[in-house]
């Protein structure tokens, strides 16, 4: 006998899977660098399966009557409601895709699946991770904001052009992280991530001549921290991240500035 939670489960992979199809042919169509050059929009860190804070965004975006709203990754993993938070995502961009813009991140990959998470809120269905993982390998990779600011889950991977940016070479944007030691260097993440200094960010802002970075993918106690004089914002949105205690935040983009606003669990 199944039970009602189980039951929900398997509906809820149900409904996810008959959106993949018309999902891939939206992220298909989708450069690995979006351009967007349309104001406000909402930025959106770390969701890791917390449905209530992604409804929390969702109701701020309606209030703050804001159409554009950019999400940097990681939506599965961590917390248990991974599958809830693709279908809600999905929905909205199938139903908006000119205005909703979902980046990859790096949970968004098979093999932190498998430890972390989502394989075993999926009832450990590894025909159904690896249909969702096709979808994963078509998600962009970062954003440009009207011209200048850099969107992206994890970093960057030295000072090149954006166009090297390519979507089956995704690692090093969706890993990297900001350090202040200059260059190029190790990472206790692992050995084939690295971690980037303020010169090479400097580099990379001119390189692309662009302003500033914003990115995902650090747990953070008040939501957001800024680096290198403003050029670097982490932005991380699920509070109490396994048990932190951590705030969460996001950002309003809107005539070249960014604007922050931080929440805690539970807040309506």
């Amino acid at each position: 006998m199944v039970s009602g939670k189980a039951s929900r489960k398997i509906a809820a992979k149900e409904e996810l899977l008959r959106f993949l199809p018309e999902i891939n042919r939206i992220f298909d169509s989708e450069p690995a660098v979006l351009r967007i050059n349309s104001e406000p929009v909402m930025i959106v860190g770390d969701i890791h399966g917390d449905l209530e804070s992604l409804e929390f965004v969702l109701k701020r975006r309606e209030e703050m009557n804001c159409k554009n709203l950019l999400f940097l990754g990681d939506y599965v993993d961590r917390g248990p409601q991974g599958t809830e938070v693709l279908i809600r995502l999905f929905r909205l961009k199938l139903e908006d895709p000119e205005h909703i813009f979902l980046l990859r991140g790096n949970h968004e990959t098979v093999d932190m699946n498998l430890y972390y998470g989502f394989f075993e809120e999926i009832g450990f269905d590894r025909a159904f991770l690896l249909r969702v993982s096709g979808t994963y390998d078509k998600m962009p990779i970062a954003a440009v904001l009207s011209r200048h600011t850099f969107c992206v889950h994890g970093g960057i991977n030295g000072t090149g052009s954006l166009d090297e940016i390519r979507k089956e070479e995704s690692f090093p944007y969706l890993w990297n992280d900001p350090s202040n030691r200059p260059g190029i260097t190790a990472s206790t993440r692992g050995s084939t991530v690295k971690e980037f200094g303020p010169d090479i960010v400097d580099g990379f802002l001119k390189t692309n001549n662009l302003k500033r970075i914003v990115r995902g993918h650090t747990a953070l106690d008040k939501g957001y921290r800024w680096c290198f004089d403003g050029k670097l914002l982490s932005l991380f949105s699920c509070p109490d991240y396994v048990g932190f205690g951590n705030a969460a935040a996001l950002a309003l983009f809107e005539k070249g500035e960014i604007e922050l606003f931080v929440f805690e669990e539970g807040e309506e």
